[in-house]
């Protein structure tokens, strides 16, 4: 039977009992403020494991994450606190895809973020967004609209032909921001025209470029004063992947690329998924990575030595650190999400902050990877370090849900006043603070999976729950 978008399809108090059940370490907040919640996501440290893998991925990812931050214009002071945070408090906001900072999704989360390091006094954020999505999620939804004073925003003026077979981080045009208001042409409100002269007024080779840019504004008007911002997305994550393979001591090169036998063990352990109560939540959609022509995406199937295409694009691209580096650099090829978590979480050790589909298929993706690395007899001195690893997956993606346009509050809290905000919402309560819990009463997924812990086939001591 079909249902409509917003259709509740199991109850917020269900969930809630699922989530305690799964993660039993945040019954301690069901009561509790967001500041609270938010200091305990952030609260992590980085004991030295040992591992040689752990440490050489730790390594890579510290350089790179000093690499953007100096690419983004920061000073030498900036450059080494972002350094140090990843590697001494490592925490990767990983919720939001890639929208301008004032997108609800976006805003209420690094708002949420800003709490947890405002509580241990940081300096330092560091974000993933991912900008393999397209320009239009649903309806009126994507990092191409936006919604102000009501209206539905064009973000850069595309016709939805330009739109929706389109990922943003294609560079398959020229972008700016054109504002275009839908519901009511004509002149521009004074918050749209306010906007329109805070944003880059130059034209970008990406909109997630575009977008990065812009929020770089944003972040700089209304935050800027507090915590230093760092965004990374998928073309940061290719360019850390090519690190990984052009080093001929990184794991990611020696275990996963030149071992095609254990590439093939891991993308069997997320297939063995789809017999089990956890179907659906992780699946193989590409193998590794995404073929990419002019900002258009297509999956990829590891075949022998080769990745290749079976559609009408026609890649074939060969499974090796030189190839793969090539295809990279000029982006025929991205990092696809499973391995954007191995080089960014998993390897270094980096806690990572989602959404509520984030909250069960990342644990499900270290179970894949500990059980390929398990029944390889190989590399136990990285499996005791992942088992060792201390909430590596939390909730932080929309923990708050507010009806209320971002631009709208900020718009009236004056310059700077994200400082406001969080004193407003780090105190709420966090059963009120999440609201309706839409993103997983509404959820298919989340629906039947309530209902498999319900009769039993599925709990917190299931096997693949074990390196959760």
């Amino acid at each position: 039977m079909e249902t409509s978008p917003n259709t509740e399809l199991v109850s917020k108090g269900e969930v809630l009992a699922l989530i305690f059940e799964l993660f039993p370490w945040l019954r301690q907040f069901q009561q509790g403020s967001l500041n609270d919640y938010a200091k305990a996501a952030f609260t992590v440290g980085s004991e030295p494991s040992g591992c040689v893998a752990r440490s050489q991925a730790m390594s890579l990812l510290r350089s790179h994450v000093g690499a953007v931050a100096q690419r983004q214009g920061y000073s030498a002071e900036a450059v080494s606190s972002f350094q140090t945070e990843i590697e001494s408090a490592p925490v990767l906001q990983s919720g939001p895809h890639l929208h301008l900072l004032i997108e609800p999704d976006a805003f209420y989360t690094h708002l949420f973020s800003l709490m947890g390091l405002r509580a241990h006094a940081r300096t330092s954020y560091i974000s993933y967004a991912c900008s393999t999505v397209k320009f239009v999620e649903r309806g009126r939804k994507g990092p191409a609209w936006l919604h102000v004073d009501g209206d539905a925003v064009n973000v850069f003026g595309l016709s939805r032909s330009k739109m929706i077979p389109y990922s943003i981080l294609g560079r398959n045009g020229r972008y700016r921001f054109h504002l275009q208001n839908v519901d009511r042409p004509g002149r521009d409100s004074e918050a749209i025209s306010s906007l329109r002269d805070l944003l880059p007024r130059g034209e970008f080779q990406s909109a997630a470029e575009a977008i990065k840019a812009a929020n770089v504004c944003l972040w700089e008007r209304h935050f800027g004063s507090q915590v230093d911002f760092l965004q990374l997305d998928d073309s940061d994550v290719a360019d850390l992947v090519a690190d990984h393979l052009s080093d001929g001591r990184s794991w990611l090169r020696g275990s996963l690329i030149e071992d095609r036998a254990f590439a093939m063990r891991l993308i069997q352990c997320v297939d063995q998924l789809a017999d089990t109560a956890w179907r659906g939540w992780l699946k193989n959609s590409t193998h590794f990575f995404w073929g990419c022509t002019e900002g258009r995406l297509f999956p990829l199937w590891l075949d022998g030595g080769v990745l290749q295409s079976k559609g009408t694009e026609d890649v074939c691209v060969e499974f090796s650190p030189a190839s793969l580096v090539e295809a990279l650099k000029t982006g025929r090829i991205v990092p696809n999400l499973l391995l954007m978590f191995i080089v960014t979480s998993i390897l270094p050790g980096v806690r990572v902050l989602g959404g509520s589909r984030h909250t069960i298929y990342y644990p499900l993706m270290r179970w894949a990877f500990c059980e390929a690395l398990r029944s390889s007899h190989r590399d136990a001195p990285l499996l005791e370090a992942l088992s060792n690893d201390e909430r590596p997956g939390v909730w932080g993606h929309r923990i708050i849900s507010w009806p209320c346009e971002p631009l709208s509050l900020l718009n009236a809290a004056g310059r700077g006043g994200g400082a406001t905000l969080l004193e407003r919402f780090g105190e709420m309560n966090i059963i009120d603070a999440c609201g309706p819990f839409s993103s997983f009463t509404q959820d298919p997924l989340w629906a039947e999976l309530t209902a498999a812990y319900s009769s039993g086939r599925v709990g917190r001591h299931s096997s693949q729950w074990a390196f959760r």
